[in-house]
Protein backbone atom coordinates (compact mmCIF):
# COMPACT_ATOMS: atom_id res chain seq x y z
CA UNK A 1 0.00 0.00 0.00
CA UNK A 2 1.41 3.28 -1.05
CA UNK A 3 1.01 6.31 1.69
CA UNK A 4 1.41 9.90 1.00
CA UNK A 5 0.80 12.00 3.89
CA UNK A 6 2.70 15.68 4.73
CA UNK A 7 5.95 15.37 6.19
CA UNK A 8 5.40 18.25 8.43
CA UNK A 9 8.73 18.45 9.20
CA UNK A 10 9.51 14.82 10.70
CA UNK A 11 12.60 13.64 10.26
CA UNK A 12 11.19 9.93 9.20
CA UNK A 13 8.12 9.43 6.81
CA UNK A 14 6.72 6.33 6.01
CA UNK A 15 6.52 6.29 2.26
CA UNK A 16 5.44 2.54 1.65
CA UNK A 17 4.73 -0.98 2.57
CA UNK A 18 3.85 -4.72 1.43
CA UNK A 19 4.26 -8.07 3.52
CA UNK A 20 8.04 -7.81 1.96
CA UNK A 21 8.98 -4.44 2.60
CA UNK A 22 8.94 -1.33 4.66
CA UNK A 23 10.29 2.29 2.79
CA UNK A 24 11.06 5.46 5.26
CA UNK A 25 12.09 8.19 3.18
CA UNK A 26 13.83 6.77 0.39
CA UNK A 27 14.92 3.45 2.31
CA UNK A 28 13.52 0.51 1.19
CA UNK A 29 13.76 -2.11 4.74
CA UNK A 30 13.65 -5.64 4.10
CA UNK A 31 14.99 -6.98 7.51
CA UNK A 32 13.93 -6.38 11.42
CA UNK A 33 14.48 -2.53 11.68
CA UNK A 34 13.79 0.08 14.89
CA UNK A 35 12.54 3.75 13.78
CA UNK A 36 12.86 5.77 16.98
CA UNK A 37 12.04 9.53 17.73
CA UNK A 38 15.64 10.22 16.12
CA UNK A 39 17.09 7.43 14.41
CA UNK A 40 16.36 4.44 11.66
CA UNK A 41 18.56 1.48 13.04
CA UNK A 42 17.60 -0.50 9.89
CA UNK A 43 19.58 -3.86 10.88
CA UNK A 44 17.98 -4.76 14.52
CA UNK A 45 19.34 -8.29 15.86
CA UNK A 46 15.91 -9.24 17.31
CA UNK A 47 14.24 -12.18 15.02
CA UNK A 48 10.88 -12.64 17.27
CA UNK A 49 9.19 -11.70 19.89
CA UNK A 50 10.94 -14.21 22.30
CA UNK A 51 13.89 -12.38 21.38
CA UNK A 52 12.51 -9.02 23.11
CA UNK A 53 12.54 -10.66 26.73
CA UNK A 54 16.41 -10.52 26.99
CA UNK A 55 17.50 -7.24 25.29
CA UNK A 56 13.69 -5.56 24.35
CA UNK A 57 13.85 -3.17 27.25
CA UNK A 58 17.11 -0.98 26.53
CA UNK A 59 16.44 -1.28 22.71
CA UNK A 60 12.81 -0.10 22.97
CA UNK A 61 13.87 2.85 25.62
CA UNK A 62 16.60 4.26 23.07
CA UNK A 63 16.08 7.47 22.07
CA UNK A 64 13.22 7.98 24.96
CA UNK A 65 9.26 7.32 23.63
CA UNK A 66 6.10 7.45 24.99
CA UNK A 67 4.96 5.04 23.07
CA UNK A 68 6.14 1.63 21.09
CA UNK A 69 4.01 0.11 18.49
CA UNK A 70 5.49 -3.23 17.61
CA UNK A 71 4.46 -4.75 13.76
CA UNK A 72 4.72 -8.42 14.21
CA UNK A 73 3.46 -9.55 10.78
CA UNK A 74 0.45 -10.37 9.01
CA UNK A 75 -0.98 -11.07 12.18
CA UNK A 76 -1.39 -9.42 15.79
CA UNK A 77 1.17 -11.58 18.09
CA UNK A 78 1.73 -10.77 21.90
CA UNK A 79 5.50 -10.29 22.84
CA UNK A 80 6.89 -11.23 26.77
CA UNK A 81 4.87 -10.17 29.08
CA UNK A 82 7.50 -8.99 31.80
CA UNK A 83 8.72 -6.77 28.64
CA UNK A 84 4.89 -5.14 28.87
CA UNK A 85 5.19 -4.44 32.33
CA UNK A 86 8.43 -2.92 33.03
CA UNK A 87 7.66 -0.33 30.12
CA UNK A 88 4.59 0.34 31.90
CA UNK A 89 5.63 0.62 35.04
CA UNK A 90 8.52 3.47 33.60
CA UNK A 91 5.29 5.17 32.14
CA UNK A 92 5.70 4.24 28.00
CA UNK A 93 3.18 2.65 26.36
CA UNK A 94 3.65 -0.64 24.46
CA UNK A 95 1.37 -1.91 21.75
CA UNK A 96 1.41 -5.05 19.27
CA UNK A 97 -0.31 -4.82 15.78
CA UNK A 98 -0.11 -6.54 12.66
CA UNK A 99 2.43 -4.63 10.92
CA UNK A 100 -0.26 -2.73 8.45
CA UNK A 101 -1.74 -1.78 11.36
CA UNK A 102 1.62 -0.82 13.35
CA UNK A 103 2.77 1.15 10.24
CA UNK A 104 -0.63 3.45 10.03
CA UNK A 105 -0.72 4.02 13.63
CA UNK A 106 3.10 5.33 13.87
CA UNK A 107 2.05 7.59 10.71
CA UNK A 108 -0.85 8.81 12.74
CA UNK A 109 1.63 9.22 16.00
CA UNK A 110 4.31 10.76 14.26
CA UNK A 111 2.08 13.30 12.72
CA UNK A 112 1.01 14.58 15.97
CA UNK A 113 4.53 14.82 16.97
CA UNK A 114 4.24 12.24 19.25
CA UNK A 115 7.68 10.35 20.62
CA UNK A 116 6.72 6.93 19.21
CA UNK A 117 8.77 4.29 18.51
CA UNK A 118 8.20 1.62 15.68
CA UNK A 119 9.50 -1.77 15.91
CA UNK A 120 9.41 -4.18 12.76
CA UNK A 121 9.65 -7.52 12.86
CA UNK A 122 10.18 -9.53 9.53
Amino acid sequence: MRLTQDDRGRQFVIRDFSDSHVTVNDQELRQTFLLTPESLDPDVSVDDLDALSEQGESLLLRDDPEVIIIGTGNRTRMGPPALSAALMRRGVGIEYMDTAAALRTYTVLASELRRVSLLVLF
